[in-house]
C-alpha cells in the first residue's frame, strides 16, 4: 500500500490463476466477436458483471476487494465494469489524464476517491498497447518519467483515479484483452449508463447475504447511515 500511495499504482502479479483467465478471456472473445475491419482504436462492453459469473466473481474476489477496501479504507462502490479489447496495429485512443481532475471540489491530491483495476487476460508487452503512467503525478506536486505497465496473463494494475495516465498504440500482431473495474468511495454515484439491471441485482442477493458488505459494491447501502 505504501508503493500505491507513493507512486500512485501496483501490480498485483498472478491474482488469477491460468484456468480461470482462460475461461474468462473465451468469454470476452465470444462476446466481442471477431476484430471488424476497419479496427476501431478500443472496443468497450459496458456492465460486463452482468454478462457473466466468471467477470463478477472477479470483480469481488477477495483479492480485489481486500486491496480496493483497504486503500479506501472503507467497504467500495463497484462505479463502472467494462470488457475491453485493443486491436492490433492501433494507435493511442487517450492522451495523458486524470479521471477524476473535472470534480470540483475535491483535493484529488489528498483525497483518494476512485481507484481503477485492469484486469490483464493477455499479456501485455512493451508494444500491445500497455497503459502508460506518470508516476507521483497524483500527488500533484510533480511526476516521475512515465512507465509504461507492463502484464502477464492474470496480473492485475490498479492505479489512483488521480494518476496522470494514456493509452499507447498497440504496435503487436495480438489483441490486448481486459477488464476493467473502477472502485469508488461509496458516497459517489454508478457511472451514468453503468447502473445495475434489476435482475442481476436480485442474482446477487445470495451472495450480499453471505457478505453484507457488498451491498456498497452494489450501490443498495446508504453511505451516510450510522
Amino acid at each position: 500500500m505504501d508503493s500505491f500511495h507513493e507512486h500512485g499504482f501496483v501490480v498485483l502479479r498472478n491474482i488469477i490463476d491460468s484456468v480461470h483467465v482462460s475461461n474468462v478471456r473465451s468469454r470476452l472473445e465470444a462476446l466481442l466477436g471477431p476484430v471488424s475491419a476497419p479496427q476501431p482504436a478500443q472496443e468497450i462492453l459496458p456492465r460486463i458483471v452482468e454478462l457473466d459469473p466468471g467477470f463478477i466473481d472477479l470483480a469481488v474476489s477477495s483479492e480485489l476487494l481486500t486491496m480496493a477496501s483497504g486503500l479506501l479504507r472503507t467497504s467500495p462502490l463497484l462505479a463502472c465494469s467494462y470488457g475491453h479489447r485493443k486491436a492490433p496495429q492501433t494507435p493511442a485512443h487517450t492522451g495523458p489524464h486524470s479521471d477524476v481532475a473535472h470534480l470540483q471540489g475535491i483535493p484529488h491530491h489528498a483525497s483518494l476517491v476512485m481507484i481503477k483495476a485492469v484486469v490483464a487476460l493477455t499479456t501485455v508487452g512493451p508494444d500491445s498497447g500497455p497503459t502508460e503512467v506518470l508516476p507521483g503525478s497524483h500527488r500533484g506536486d510533480g511526476a516521475e518519467e512515465p512507465i509504461r505497465v507492463t502484464l502477464d496473463a492474470g496480473d492485475v494494475l490498479l492505479f489512483h483515479a488521480n494518476l496522470q495516465h494514456t493509452a499507447t498504440a498497440n504496435a503487436s500482431s495480438e489483441s490486448r484483452l481486459g477488464l476493467w473495474f473502477v472502485f469508488a468511495q461509496p458516497w459517489m454515484r454508478i457511472f451514468p449508463g453503468y447502473e445495475f439491471g434489476a435482475d442481476f441485482l436480485a442474482a446477487q442477493r445470495p451472495r450480499i447475504a453471505a457478505d453484507p458488505q457488498l451491498r456498497h459494491l452494489f450501490g443498495l447501502a446508504d453511505p451516510y447511515a450510522t
